[in-house]
């Protein structure tokens, strides 16, 4: 297995299993993503762990993607347990959970963020990383994190107040101490 750390992001290649991740969180560092390339073979766990790595992943600090070229060949319990899939082609399926509605909206093909006219399906979801994350301060990034954590567990409504109190103290921020200018 192979973790790489940025400032906002930690990338996964070549792992087997969710559990091995499981056993080296303590090198996955503090991001704001953990990015899980998902290849043939790979699966969550022993059916015994199952419970124990659905709830570390819906309780980790950051938000986790798993990039997969075609989301369609996967077991949806699979894909439910990351917050955000990343793939090159449409997903035909439903959304599984609320949650899922939540940080990608309703539609199935809202399911999967698209990498689309790409070299390569790894060099498209780094683009996309990038992209997700360019021009912010650690502050910036923090708080857009914290919003999508909210829509983990939380009603709509408290997305929408985390997300105005964000708002908030970024401007806060922007302004020098002052919320409003």
């Amino acid at each position: 297995m192979k973790i790489e750390t940025t400032p906002f992001v930690t990338t996964v290649t070549d792992a087997g299993s969710l559990f091995e991740i499981y056993e080296s969180r303590d090198r996955l560092g503090t991001p704001c993503m953990l990015l899980v390339f998902l290849t043939d073979g790979f699966f969550l766990a022993e059916s015994s762990r199952e419970a124990l790595l659905r709830n570390w992943l819906s309780q980790v600090p950051f938000l986790t993607a798993a990039a997969l070229p075609d989301p369609n060949t996967w077991d949806p319990a699979l894909l439910a347990a990351f917050d955000l899939r990343i793939s090159a082609v449409p997903f035909t399926g439903a959304c599984p959970a609320e949650r899922t509605s939540l940080l990608c909206g309703r539609k199935p093909e809202n399911f999967c963020m698209l990498i689309e006219n790409a070299d390569s399906f790894s060099g498209g979801v780094s683009a996309l990383t990038d992209k997700l994350f360019a021009g912010k301060t650690p502050q910036q990034a923090a708080e857009i994190t914290a919003c999508f954590l909210c829509a983990r567990h939380d009603p709509v409504q408290t997305v929408l107040e985390q997300e105005s109190f964000a708002f908030y103290r970024l401007m806060e921020q922007k302004n020098g101490g002052k919320s409003h200018a």
